[in-house]
């Protein structure tokens, strides 16, 4: 008897501290876009849902999102791009990549990563200088 007390108790030990391992944050865009991050604030993108409020998502514009707005046909975002998965997501502040994504298109939705003269030339050609960068996040958190 005692050894299946022991028993369960390390089952229920080695469970909670396996899900205490894995954090995660998202916040909505709009509709079907969110701004999302898995295990680590600092590799935060841009996904679309597969079904709104799904929980189910495809990333579309990579890590480290830190500004984002929209109106009901673009999302406009900034990024700082990381050195990825394996080498920790270290943000490279130093670099500021543009990002449109069209929510109407079917494919092709993002435009980018621009620099920020090809970014404001692109929000002319597409009719979109009133948007607003309405959602800050710290540049490298």
């Amino acid at each position: 008897m005692k050894i299946k007390c022991i028993i369960l108790l390390l089952i229920s030990v080695l469970l909670t501290g396996c899900f205490g391992l894995f954090d995660s944050g998202t916040k909505r865009i709009t509709g079907k876009y969110i701004v999302v991050w898995i295990d680590l604030p600092r590799n935060q993108g841009i996904a679309e849902e597969i079904e709104e409020h799904s929980g189910s998502s495809i990333g579309i514009v990579p890590e480290y999102v830190f500004a984002v707005g929209h109106n009901e046909n673009y999302i406009i975002a900034k990024q700082h791009p990381t050195s990825g998965f394996e080498n920790g997501f270290i943000i490279d502040t130093t670099i500021t990549n543009y990002y449109i994504v069209d929510m109407k298109a079917q494919k092709n939705k993002v435009i980018g990563p621009l620099t920020n003269s090809k970014f404001d030339s692109s929000r002319i050609d597409l009719k979109i200088q009133n948007i607003e960068f309405d959602m800050i996040f710290k540049e490298n958190p």
